[in-house]
């Protein structure tokens, strides 16, 4: 049977540093309308969540401010600057990111709620 390849549009990578996280160019196009971004982790299922807020949703007072995070997008990537962010993940998933290193992860958009999966499982590369 013939098979064709088919590219996930909506996997991607996010790439870890010691003082900020990277969503590479294939979640841009998800971003564009972001104004913060909200962060969650799962322990029990390894998985990071980045929530995307427009304007309205981030000022609408349903969400307090110390909870929300700026973020930046260019034309090739987005990022997320937090060093007590990136603290918070590599404690609570048991891993290290020193000064220049970094850790790269798989993530996927789900449409459903609306945000950026991260699978902390397998680390991409460090």
């Amino acid at each position: 049977m013939l098979e064709f390849y088919d590219s996930d549009d909506k996997a991607g990578t996010v790439t870890f540093y010691d003082r900020h996280l990277l969503l590479n160019s294939k979640f841009i196009k998800y971003c564009e309308d972001t104004y913060k971004v909200r962060v969650g982790i799962d322990k029990e299922t390894n998985e990071v969540y980045i929530f995307l807020l427009d304007k309205d949703h981030a000022l609408s007072g349903e969400i307090k401010e110390s909870s929300m995070l700026p973020i930046s997008v260019s034309k090739s990537y987005v990022r997320v600057a937090s060093k007590q962010l990136i603290d918070y993940i590599t404690k609570s998933f048991n891993f290290t990111i020193n000064k220049g290193q970094s850790a790269q992860f798989i993530a996927r958009y789900d449409d459903k709620k609306k945000c950026i999966i991260v699978d902390m499982g397998g680390k991409k590369n460090v």
